[in-house]
């Protein structure tokens, strides 16, 4: 017997409670079993906010093989406030690297064993703990230079000061320091208020010129030595994935969560860093994203040419294209299937009070028929029914729970009707007539009957199913409705 869950959590699923286990299972066959020549290998898991990208991602996850894979799950969310979001995946990769040289001895030792047999001339290292402890010490200056050379292009890439002595010039005190901001250089005509600042006099007429020069020169040697550090981090972290994964038939699978929850141009940062600095074999990459959210992001990174129509030449890339380029397996969410929203409720009812058998049938029904089919709307809704349920019955009423649950799915899946019947809760009767198709006990507006007709079929079947409104009176319908503004958003009436 299935044991009752209480509910009221939506941290990702550990366990199948929406039918994702063949999904799951499927996908993490194609990760683990990408072939070296496969590699680099992207998946890309699409779908909306709440649709379970996350759960799916940590399911299959679950199911690599650890001899097989090294995983790195990175959260973009988490890292929003980094100077820049894809130099944290970047770090995210390597610190995952000396987890598993600094922790996992098992890998040490089929790592060492394997460098012993790739030449066999050459000194061995031994299979103890000196053995171990010199080539953990080894792999990790590696990383740690790895690290240094990632963040040696930080240190004047943000605005900041820069700082120099200008002996060439011969107008300034002596040790006297030159500072500017690194992203506001002063346009010529503004040079000699910089100079009179810091302390020196502008009396030639090059003396600018000389200063303009300066700081380019200096801003350029910046620059270089940002590109050449960036350069030598992907040879150095493409030679490690190599020496410490692919060689021993290893894969590095990176899950990427959240990042539609970045800003665009976050979120379009790390994408292209996934395909300039991990474009390395061995590699192998999920992606959790909402299509249409990364989509807006390239609008917006490359709003500049769209706003400057044909003269600038084509758009750069097709939002619809975008992810192509990246994505070799996508794999959209489908909404849930009643059966898994039946059976996420059959086990989560039983643990609220005060039903009955007949009530829990009916609630599970109502609900599985008019929400929709998306994992967290789900999971809310029910948890929006149990607290109308309980302040219901805390205030001494007894409101059939089938009319709680139907209006409950209206305020979670149909807002703008919801809206119109907080501000007028007798339509509730009127959209049961028009559902059931039976006269209302008042006239019934053409608009409102328009108005049903677009909506979704799903909220007519629902309405069409027992019990009715018809069977409260129209202060219990305030109450309820009234009610309902506490449980869940407030209409804005």
């Amino acid at each position: 017997m299935t044991t009752p869950h209480s509910g009221y959590g939506d941290l990702p699923a550990t366990e199948d409670e929406l039918g994702f286990a063949p999904s799951a299972k499927a996908l993490a066959a194609i990760i683990g079993g990408a072939d070296l020549a496969d590699t680099p290998l992207t998946v890309g898991i699409y779908g909306p906010w709440g649709s379970g990208k996350t759960s799916l991602m940590g399911m299959s996850l679950a199911q690599l093989d650890p001899q097989r894979c090294t995983t790195v799950w990175f959260d973009a969310w988490r890292y929003t406030q980094s100077d820049a979001l894809w130099r944290a995946l970047l770090l995210r990769v390597v610190e995952t690297l000396r987890t598993l040289v600094e922790h996992d001895t098992d890998w040490l030792r089929a790592y060492i064993d394997h460098r012993n047999r790739l030449d066999p001339s050459a000194p061995q290292t031994a299979l103890d703990s000196e053995g171990f402890r010199q080539t953990r010490a080894a792999l990790t200056a590696r990383l740690d230079d790895l690290g240094t050379s990632l963040y040696r292009s930080v240190d004047r890439e943000e605005p900041g000061e820069i700082q120099f002595q200008w002996d060439a010039a011969g107008k300034l005190a002596a040790n006297a320091v030159i500072r500017a901001g690194f992203s506001f250089i002063p346009v010529l005509g503004q040079m000699s208020k910089a100079v009179e600042a810091a302390g020196g006099a502008a009396g030639e007429e090059d003396y600018s010129e000389r200063l303009f020069s300066l700081f380019q020169r200096e801003r350029t040697r910046i620059y270089r030595e940002q590109v050449q550090s960036l350069e030598q981090f992907h040879q150095g972290l493409a030679a490690l994935v190599k020496e410490l994964v692919s060689d021993l038939d290893r894969r590095l699978v990176v899950f990427i969560d959240d990042l539609d929850r970045c800003l665009p141009e976050q979120a379009i940062g790390v994408l292209e860093a996934i395909k300039v600095f991990l474009d390395i074999q061995g590699c192998v990459f999920v992606l959790g994203v909402d299509r249409e959210i990364i989509e807006q992001g390239i609008r917006v990174r490359y709003k500049e040419f769209a706003l400057s129509g044909t003269s600038a030449g084509p758009f750069p890339v097709a939002e619809r294209d975008y992810l192509e380029k990246i994505v070799q397996v996508p794999f959209t969410l489908p909404p849930l299937a009643p059966v898994a929203i039946s059976t996420f409720l059959d086990r989560r009812l039983p643990a609220v009070e005060g039903l009955s058998d007949d009530e829990h049938r009916q609630v599970a029904e109502l609900m599985t028929t008019g929400l929709l089919r998306n994992p967290r709307k789900v999971k809310r809704s029910f948890n929006i029914f149990r607290l109308h349920l309980i302040l219901d019955r805390v205030h001494g009423r007894r409101t059939p729970a089938g009319l709680i649950a139907k209006l409950t799915v209206i305020q979670s899946s149909f807002a703008d009707l919801y809206e119109r019947i907080a501000r007028d809760p007798t339509l509730l009767r009127s959209i049961e007539a028009i559902a059931r198709g039976t006269p209302g006990a008042a006239p019934i507006p053409q608009e409102l009957r328009d108005e049903m007709g677009r909506q979704d079929q799903r909220l007519r079947e629902m309405l069409h199913q027992m019990p009715w409104y018809e069977e409260l009176s129209d202060d219990e319908l305030r109450e309820l409705v009234y009610q309902s503004r506490i449980t869940g958003e407030a209409g804005r009436a």
